[in-house]
């Protein structure tokens, strides 16, 4: 059915990306959305079938589509440029809409209503303990379909049961890991205000399958639980989705900020940074039997007899990253609250977005050299594989060619844009003892780049025998 737009905007700003025809086209056309999201669907269902039609290892589509494209590299590399277009696109939303709509529309109750389920259990639970602790379970390509399979069933019986995307917003793995992240890019969907003013009953919101109301995301200056499925633009001209100067939102006031944002940015940078730096990075050099999470995670393993495929040296450095990161927030937050004299919990919902960039641009470092020794290959072999091509093609890089070492500059990009948003946000709580409170707030990506430094250090002075990814 044809909806008639209102509130037609004749000279749309020269920031607006719907305003340029080619970018409006990929970006709000719905036959080009429709067209990303069954194939998207598709992607998803066959890398499933397939996985459980061929779950030996032998079969590399299944676990090179998820583990090499959607989860690490897409979502990586579009997260802190375009936002959240990874949720635009994705299956699981596209046939959600649908099954709501003839779906009981019950309201969650309070104990489903809670973002932090997706976050601590279906993303850092399920899928970050699992990679740690069992770290062949997910290379299965019959576990990697299961393990989709099982969220994607989830995600229909919530869509069917629940209105307003409750597995979006509660369930999904990275929900409210897009939401909060999407932050660092430089795009910002919102409205013409002027059109606004006379808007009762904003036609945007109405149409919104979130609940959202996009003519206030400026005013609140978030977005949060926006998929960008563009929605809103369909029905009303009104809306816009502006280029704007990196990571925008970060240096503005935020009214009613959430928990489940800093939360995001905390959890994240330990569980996948610095665990990274630690397991991935620091367990693999030639100081390896010195590092602590290795000595007691060897002695975890050894004491109680456990067999191989159990990594508690992965385990442990994951808890120890956990604790490095909230015990240096406790401390520093502690330090700010006495010098700042508000509340603890004030000081972190204000000046905890400053560690936005550190998990999610950091990561691009890790992200971008894979795709060229690993994901590259993975995926076209794959693609080759399930579609019978008959291409086969070799990494672009080898481990350990000197131009690698360009991306290693992402993590001191990201430490160092933390503290240039820091300094900005201390402003928005207090003019007193401005220095003070960002000295003492600064300590985690002081922390960060310190690690990133002594991690190239250790490389270079004591490289490892072997390596295994």
């Amino acid at each position: 059915m044809h909806v008639e737009k209102v509130h037609f905007i004749a000279k749309r700003d020269r920031r607006d990306i719907f305003n340029f025809p080619l970018l409006g086209f990929l970006f709000k056309n719905r036959y080009m959305l429709m067209f990303y999201r069954l194939l998207t669907l598709f992607l998803l269902f066959y890398a499933i079938i397939y996985g459980l039609i061929k779950p030996n290892k032998e079969n590399i589509f299944t676990t090179a589509l998820f583990w090499s494209l959607f989860w690490p590299f897409f979502m990586v590399i579009t997260l802190p440029t375009l936002g959240n277009v990874f949720c635009m696109v994705c299956p699981h939303g596209f046939v959600g809409k649908y099954i709501t709509k003839f779906g009981l529309k019950l309201r969650p109750p309070r104990w489903i209503a809670n973002p932090y389920i997706g976050l601590i259990f279906s993303n850092i639970t399920a899928y970050w303990f699992v990679l740690y602790t069992f770290p062949n379970f997910l290379r299965s390509p019959l576990n990697t379909a299961l393990f989709f399979l099982f969220f994607t069933l989830l995600s229909f019986a919530f869509f069917f049961l629940f209105r307003g995307m409750a597995y979006c917003k509660y369930v999904c793995p990275i929900g409210s890991v897009n939401s909060a992240f999407s932050r660092t890019s430089f795009t910002w969907l919102s409205t013409y205000q002027e059109e606004c003013k006379e808007c009762k009953k904003p036609e945007c919101a109405l149409a919104c399958p979130y609940e959202l109301n996009p003519s206030k995301f400026d005013h609140k200056n978030s977005m949060f639980n926006c998929t960008l499925c563009m929605e809103c633009a369909h029905v009303c001209d009104a809306v816009k989705f502006e280029i704007r100067k990196w990571g925008s939102s970060l240096y503005k006031e935020i009214k009613n900020p959430k928990l489940i944002e800093v939360m995001v940015y905390l959890l994240l940078v330990a569980v996948i940074t610095f665990t990274m730096r630690f397991h991935h990075g620091l367990s693999r050099s030639g100081l390896s039997e010195y590092m602590p999470w290795v000595i007691l995670g060897k002695y975890i393993q050894n004491a109680f007899g456990l067999p191989k495929w159990v990594d508690m040296t992965g385990f442990v450095a994951m808890l120890m990253a956990l604790v490095l990161v909230f015990s240096t927030v406790y401390v520093s937050f502690k330090l700010v609250e006495k010098i700042s004299r508000k509340g603890f919990k004030e000081n972190l919902l204000i000046l905890g977005c400053a560690f936005a960039p550190l998990m999610i641009v950091g990561g691009l470092s890790h992200a971008l050299e894979f795709f060229f020794i690993d994901y590259y290959h993975h995926i076209v072999n794959g693609f080759s594989q399930a579609f019978g091509l008959g291409v086969s093609v070799e990494p672009l890089a080898r481990r350990g060619e000197a131009w690698l070492n360009v991306f290693k500059v992402f993590p001191f990009i990201a430490g160092l844009w933390s503290l240039h948003i820091l300094w900005h946000r201390v402003k928005l709580l207090t003019d007193k003892n401005r220095l003070l409170v960002f000295m003492a707030a600064s300590a985690l990506p002081i922390i960060y780049l310190l690690v990133s430094v002594f991690q190239i250090w250790v490389m270079m002075n004591f490289p490892p025998s072997h390596h295994h990814h």
